[in-house]
């Protein structure tokens, strides 16, 4: 029997849903405390208190990708970081080191953490399946996290800047003098290159819909890599003088109405949370997961229905209401993108007091989540997870894989030779204040050895 025909629909009917379903403008400041202080219970809802052994947190360090981890314990309040193997190249750029100095920060804060052992997945994308009903999954922290994922998300390093691209740390970066709605540009900006299919039929496009109301600047992907990778800071304090051709900070692109993301490799957007602070209006374009959530009560966390991949806030967020989702077909290959935005962009322009709305909403939700809650969720997250993991597993971790304390005294002696220039001029001065009593220690040891932070 054939299968039934679906109504064909209109385009554009999923915003239009969206913006008729929004009620107050802004959020309520309560609502969202509370939902910040019940993100750590929900992440570690997969794991009964006691129920992780310390066999199972070696496992799960183990199965981790040796070229995009690493592992730090919390024992007595102290931070300890452990001699890595031979077969562990760690984490890219400097993200090791920022992590290091995240912890410590955290725990001058909360000096009462208790013990716990940290696996960290530190690549972009969720690296833990979630197991069948009945089998245990592996307890590892990470950037972001998915439906179909175990992994606990952790702040991600942007939050403590990102010089290379122009960003301060997130406490600088929200005080910051953003342009006024009536003052921005009426136009739509994206900057990204066409790396899949979505992005590319959205080139090919965008031209013909859009013409000028659609700024697009595509930095050079070569220089793009030269920038991060390989380009040293020039003085202390200046980043890399060398810029890619258009260039575009996401200052810049907080003076238009409109900022577009079309998920790349990831759909995790490391950024999104800098754009919602611009006070503009942020429209994710991309396919709907198969699953879609079902109806919760708008003060229960869920995953977020747009994204597959999400950082700690992604629970927070709601469509209509912090941003615009743009629903195309095709799986995400790209089926009718620029008439869905068109479709959209179209039912903004008709509310235009809508549009406003959403942009202070997501600006509002942004300035909520400031850096004293960043380090309260970081502490209420290794709690909860010292709760799942049995007594003295961070301790036999810490004699089995010879840690080391590590201390805002003794920092410095764990970064390697080629992290030092960009640590030593770049985040240093961004974090003068903090480092008043850090010493710019040499290294441990070659930077080959175990010891350093990878």
């Amino acid at each position: 029997m054939p299968a039934a025909t679906r109504p064909r629909r209109k385009g554009g009917s999923g915003v239009r849903k969206q913006l008729d379903a929004q009620g107050t403008c802004g959020i309520n400041g309560t609502q969202v405390h509370q939902q910040i202080l019940g993100l750590s219970g929900y992440f570690l809802r997969h794991w009964a208190p006691r129920s992780v052994s310390f066999a199972q947190a070696q496992r799960t360090y183990n199965g981790l990708a040796g070229w995009g981890r690493t592992r730090f314990q919390v024992v007595g309040g102290k931070l300890y970081y452990p001699d890595l193997k031979h077969n562990t190249f760690g984490c890219v750029l400097r993200r090791t080191p920022i992590l290091a100095w995240a912890l410590l920060e955290m725990l001058e804060r909360y000096p009462h953490t208790p013990d716990v052992d940290l696996p960290v997945n530190c690549r972009d994308k969720p690296g833990s399946q979630l197991r069948r009903p009945g089998a245990a999954s592996e307890l590892a922290f990470s950037y972001t996290t998915g439906r179909a994922f175990s992994d606990v998300p952790l702040p991600d390093y942007t939050y403590w800047g990102l010089p290379y691209a122009d960003l301060p740390p997130w406490s600088d970066w929200l005080s910051r003098p953003m342009a006024g709605w009536e003052e921005k540009l009426d136009q739509m900006i994206w900057v990204g290159s066409p790396t899949n299919p979505l992005r590319q039929a959205f080139r090919r496009c965008a031209s013909d819909h859009f013409g000028e109301r659609l700024v697009h600047r595509m930095p050079d992907k070569e220089q793009m890599h030269e920038l991060a990778w390989r380009c040293k800071p020039s003085a202390s304090g200046k980043g890399c003088p060398l810029k890619p051709k258009q260039w575009t900070p996401l200052e810049e692109q907080c003076r238009y109405k409109y900022i577009l993301h079309l998920p790349g490799i990831s759909d995790w957007l490391e950024h999104f949370k800098h754009q919602l602070a611009c006070g503009s209006v942020n429209i994710f374009i991309g396919s709907r997961p198969q699953r879609p959530a079902r109806g919760r009560p708008p003060e229960q966390l869920g995953p977020p229905r747009t994204f597959d991949h999400f950082d700690y806030s992604g629970p927070l967020l709601k469509e209509g209401q912090h941003f615009l989702f743009v629903p195309v077909g095709g799986a995400g290959g790209g089926g009718g993108v620029c008439k869905q935005l068109v479709a959209a962009m179209a039912q903004l322009d008709a509310v235009p007091e809508r549009a406003k709305c959403i942009a202070r909403s997501g600006q509002e939700l942004s300035r909520a989540m400031g850096m004293e809650r960043v380090y309260g969720y970081m502490a209420s997250t290794l709690s909860e997870a010292s709760a799942r993991q049995q007594e003295g597993v961070a301790r036999r971790v810490i004699r089995a894989e010879n840690s080391h304390l590590v201390t805002k005294q003794n920092f410095f002696s764990f970064v390697p030779p080629a992290k030092r220039p960009w640590m030593e001029n770049i985040f240093v001065p961004a974090h003068r204040d903090r480092f008043n009593n850090t010493p710019l220690l040499p290294p441990r040891g070659a930077e080959t050895s175990s010891g350093l932070f990878h």
